[in-house]
């Protein structure tokens, strides 16, 4: 089939047209505790010049099995670090920002002696995830200016690992200094991914596990207290009937047959 350009055009034109890499925004949900900064979260955003939404990458094992050939199987994923590149300001607030929080991780300094302390903590002492994270979320708006509409990506626990450097020459009159940065977290969110449900066929795990056997021997116990007197043969296979439903709504959940 020849290559059509108006085709083309069309399928791109039905999701938007093609994506452009310049409108993004960087958001941070707080400024960490004990940074040492004049910067704000929204001044955050505006000095991000580039950010890389990463990537998924799954750890393989290699499985080869005599006489066929070698497959590989999924047996984790990787925590690809998030990079940054900011632009800096003359009165370097943004440098001033992320070493000072930098030192909210690992105190790294030690201008005021061996054992003084910065926030609780000694030099080259490490601080709480709690204080030192914050949340962040990377939004890829769709080019279509009539409709406002965003590709998130969620961020949970996010620290900064490294601070890179900084190259100052008497040559580069003429452009202005960045500052690279790339950020660890616990967890991220994709806008595309599916969301779970914990109703399925595995059921609530242990949660289940325990009101199933709570149920059972509610059940049991109700049976007995009634008395080992039967009032005739209804009563006797009403009584088995309700245990033994009980016992099949906790093998359920167990997942067995």
């Amino acid at each position: 089939m020849p290559f059509n350009i108006t085709n083309f055009k069309s399928a791109l034109d039905q999701f938007g047209g093609p994506a452009r890499a310049n409108l993004f925004e960087v958001r941070i949900s707080s400024i960490p505790n004990g940074t040492n900064s004049r910067l704000g979260n929204r001044d955050f955003s505006f000095f991000c010049q580039s950010v890389n939404i990463p990537g998924i990458n799954l750890q393989m094992a290699d499985y080869a099995p005599v006489g066929g050939m070698p497959r590989q199987f999924p047996v984790g994923i990787d925590n690809t670090p998030l990079n940054a590149i900011f632009m800096m300001d003359s009165d370097n607030e943004i440098l001033s920002f992320f070493h000072s929080w930098m030192q909210s991780v690992l105190n790294y300094s030690q201008s005021a002696g061996s054992f003084a302390e910065d926030g609780g903590k000694l030099p080259f002492e490490i601080g709480y995830k709690d204080e030192y994270s914050t949340n962040m979320q990377i939004h890829h708006y769709t080019s279509d200016t009539f409709e406002f509409k965003y590709y998130e990506t969620r961020f949970e626990k996010i620290f900064p690992i490294s601070v890179g450097d900084i190259e100052l020459s008497w040559e580069s009159n003429d452009s202005y200094l960045t500052l690279p940065v790339s950020f660890a977290y616990d967890r991220v969110f994709y806008g595309g991914e599916r969301a779970g449900s914990t109703r399925g066929g595995r059921g609530n795990g242990f949660l289940d596990m325990l009101e199933g056997v709570a149920g059972f021997a509610d059940i049991v116990k109700q049976t007995r207290d009634a008395g080992s007197k039967v009032n005739g043969i209804q009563d006797a296979v009403n009584r088995l009937t309700r245990v033994r439903n009980s016992f099949d709504n906790m093998t359920d959940k167990f997942g067995g047959g």
